[in-house]
């Protein structure tokens, strides 16, 4: 009887408090059933059981009344407008001042023009030069592998460290050839080079100077261009023109000495 009327009363307590009081409240719970000596041990700790679970029922049941009493404590503070105008309302005002003046047009125009001239003649590629002293050198095309490579399985097909020649899988369809189109004396070898050399393996022409559109018109094939000289680094090529063939499973490059310069031949291995 004691028991219960401790509870009931704890409780209808907690009913009206907050978490801090009810804290407090719980404190007293368990210290009135400690306090009443006639009880015996067991029954104290179902006493102090009972009153935790009635605590936490009664602390997450004020949580939600305070949750649900929540309210707008109106607006403290001056309120500003935004007075930022709109990055895009302000990009189409120019614009349209841009084209009601002719302005957008005249740029328009400008971009088109370096568009075309870029294609027509691509910036050429810094550091080759043409070729004063006659090298021939070779080009190994094996590399490593450096980690597992999988399928779409996930089954692995490559291992790392493994080395792979690709010329051992396919050959090299074309003799390349790297010239400066703006040289004369270049060009000219270069159709010698298309008359007898085209008989034995097809040439593809790559030019690292010189406007590949025209050129390619007037020697009637294709002709390519080193872009930011890839190639070039790749193979180390300097000078040109150089002319790569494949031998076996390497790359042949020779850097050939046009008149009236002197020729000199050095082989060099890579």
């Amino acid at each position: 009887m004691v028991v219960r009327t401790v509870f009931s009363t704890q409780c209808s307590v907690l009913r009206k408090t907050g978490p801090s009081i009810q804290c407090s409240v719980f404190r007293k719970v368990v210290a009135t059933a400690a306090s009443h000596r006639f009880l015996g041990s067991s029954l104290k700790h179902i006493c102090f059981f009972f009153a935790f679970l009635i605590t936490d029922y009664c602390l997450r049941q004020s949580w939600t009344l305070n949750t649900a009493r929540a309210k707008d404590f109106g607006v403290h503070g001056v309120i500003y407008a935004i007075e930022e105008v709109d990055p895009i309302q302000i990009i189409q005002e120019k614009l349209k001042v841009m084209e009601e003046n002719g302005e957008l047009k005249k740029r328009n125009l400008e971009l088109q023009k370096r568009a075309k001239a870029s294609i027509e003649r691509p910036k050429p590629v810094e550091g080759i030069t043409r070729a004063t002293t006659s090298r021939v050198f070779t080009y190994d095309p094996t590399y490593t592998i450096k980690k597992d490579l999988y399928d779409h399985q996930g089954l692995v097909f490559a291992k790392k460290g493994t080395n792979i020649n690709p010329l051992e899988n396919i050959s090299l369809s074309q003799n390349l050839i790297f010239f400066d189109g703006d040289d004369e004396e270049q060009l000219k070898w270069v159709k010698e080079q298309l008359i007898t050399n085209t008989k034995i393996k097809p040439i593809r022409l790559i030019l690292v100077r010189g406007a590949a559109l025209t050129l390619a018109e007037d020697l009637e094939i294709p002709v390519y261009f080193d872009q930011s000289g890839t190639l070039t680094k790749k193979l180390g090529i300097k000078h040109v023109p150089a002319f790569v063939s494949q031998v076996n499973l390497h790359l042949k490059i020779e850097e050939i000495v046009l008149p009236p310069c002197k020729e000199l031949l050095i082989e060099v291995e890579r």
